[in-house]
């Protein structure tokens, strides 16, 4: 097993990393950051990080929240800087989404907490004066999942429809586009849909997973791509030379498969809550590979995606 650091690892893979936060008992103290790129690991305890939740990975930040204090602050991978945010009540977990607006470097950056139990928003913009606001809302308001595309923040509300998410003043305001539904298709032996929603070369897709009866076994996987001028969700057959990195919460990337890398194109990584196993569904050939990248059986964190700042660079370049 790798020697344990107390830095995050110095190679920068063309891919994000899967973090495992885990410990003895429940400290939380060490992290395994696996190289999917490149199919092998590094172990780490970095101080900033033990007992920590990875709330999202955006813009190049880590948005972390302490489990047991609920010390919140943002913390870049890369340089190490740190930010604290004011502490935030106990009641934002659960949380089924964390948002980073933009980098914190920029004027309008804003953290976002949207809680999946309770008809009810944490946000904050960052400033010398930043507090946690807290915001009832309306049914049609409550967004399950959401990410941040070109500049603006997506999401689908509960009863599936594209919304848009901004903060004006101290309010939080959710517009429904009038984009109509994703397409509901007879999956043989499927019984629900999941979804995540990507952001891809400065284009918005989402992916609907399938699962067959009775299981929580993946049976099929599609993909759609808004049109925006049509406000129309439109089915993709291929992702080309990319891949889809998407995870339980936000933290849902993409990347092309460079050469070099064991990364394949047109395939989609994904993780299921409560397991540490990776899959791999393949858009061409309709297959499903799983595999357990990391070593840590027990006393483990729901592992997710991070993509570091420079790794950002070079896939934003990339015009796949």
């Amino acid at each position: 097993m790798p020697t344990a650091t107390t830095k995050f690892p110095v190679s920068q893979p063309s891919c994000p990393w899967l973090v495992f936060n885990h410990g003895e008992k429940e400290g939380y103290s060490s992290q395994t950051f696996v190289n999917v790129a490149q199919d092998c690991y590094d172990v780490a305890s970095i101080p900033e990080m033990r007992n920590k939740l990875i709330c999202t990975s955006c813009h190049g930040w880590l948005v972390l929240l302490d489990k047991e204090s609920f010390d919140c602050f943002l913390l870049n991978p890369v340089s190490m800087e740190k930010i604290m945010l004011p502490q935030v009540s106990s009641q934002v977990i659960p949380f089924n989404t964390c948002i980073l607006s933009s980098a914190p470097t920029g004027p309008d950056c804003a953290v976002i907490f949207l809680r999946p139990k309770t008809p009810c928003v944490t946000f904050l913009r960052l400033g010398e004066e930043s507090e946690w606001i807290e915001q009832d809302l309306i049914s049609e308001e409550i967004i399950r999942q959401a990410i941040v595309c070109q500049g603006k923040i997506y999401g689908f509300n509960f009863p599936g429809y594209l919304c848009t998410v901004k903060i004006v003043g101290s309010n939080l305001v959710v517009t429904q586009l009038g984009a109509e539904e994703i397409p509901m298709y007879t999956i043989p032996d499927a019984f629900r849909r999941w979804f995540r929603l990507v952001e891809s070369c400065g284009e918005l897709f989402a992916v609907a997973k399938y699962y067959q009866g009775g299981t929580m076994k993946t049976r099929h996987i599609e993909v759609y791509k808004m049109d925006f001028p049509r406000l129309a969700w439109t089915k993709v057959e291929s992702l080309g030379n990319r891949a889809f990195f998407l995870a339980c919460n936000s933290c849902n990337f993409s990347c092309a498969a460079v050469p070099g890398s064991v990364v394949k194109q047109n395939c989609i990584y994904f993780l299921e809550s409560g397991d540490r196993d990776l899959h791999v569904f393949d858009m061409e050939n309709y297959d499903v590979t799983i595999s357990t990248p990391c070593p840590v059986k027990s006393n483990w964190l729901q592992p997710t995606w991070v993509m570091p700042a420079r790794s950002i660079s070079a896939t934003t370049n990339d015009s796949g």
